[in-house]
């Protein structure tokens, strides 16, 4: 009787001790690839469903992502101005990587040589030619999820606007902001730092 007695005693405060862990979030790891290893399979993707389709294009030109709800990076801050061209870039080195012809539209007319450093592309109209060669467009949209975004690319021809090719791809936030927590409020990015400002 005493054995049982106290087994059942030392069971109740066993229990008693265990405590429910509470879930702190610690900043995320940082990501172990750079976010060309998360475009390469959009890259992949796109490029199989033109070679499936046998659709031929005489050369792609590669825009900026925008964010899915406003298609505007107008009211967007610098770093979220640089994720979306950021974005832009890896697709475009992967359509070269696939053997496609690829036109850059910000080529400058001339090349602009200042003190410390050289200029061959603007975002300047009055500085660049706007015709080109490139018959389909590669651009895509991105959302903001719980812990990345959400990025949706697309081939589009220009003379008619059709969809060749569309593929969709998660990414996380830390490939974009390793020091700072992302949240989303509505349509806006908030980024907060480690130690809990917001920004």
């Amino acid at each position: 009787m005493k054995a049982v007695l106290s087994v059942l005693v030392l069971g109740t405060l066993s229990a008693c001790t265990q405590v429910n862990p509470v879930a702190h979030s610690a900043p995320a790891a940082l990501s172990a690839y750079p976010l060309h290893h998360y475009t390469q399979p959009l890259s992949e993707q796109l490029f199989a469903q033109l070679s499936a389709q046998r659709s031929r294009t005489d050369g792609i030109a590669v825009a900026s992502f925008l964010p899915l709800n406003s298609l505007t990076l107008q009211q967007a801050d610098d770093p979220e101005r640089q994720l979306a061209n950021q974005l832009a870039e890896s697709m475009l080195g992967h359509a070269r990587q696939h053997g496609l012809k690829v036109y850059d539209y910000r080529l400058r007319n001339e090349v602009l040589m200042a003190s410390d450093h050289e200029q061959a592309l603007s975002r300047q109209l009055s500085a660049i030619d706007p015709a080109s060669d490139a018959d389909t467009l590669l651009t895509g949209t991105y959302s903001q999820m719980n812990d990345g975004l959400m990025v949706n690319a697309r081939l589009i021809r220009l003379d008619n606007k059709q969809v060749l090719a569309a593929a969709s791809g998660y990414i996380p936030n830390n490939v974009f902001w390793p020091v700072q927590q992302v949240g989303k409020r509505g349509d806006k990015l908030y980024r907060q730092s480690i130690s809990g400002e917001q920004q």
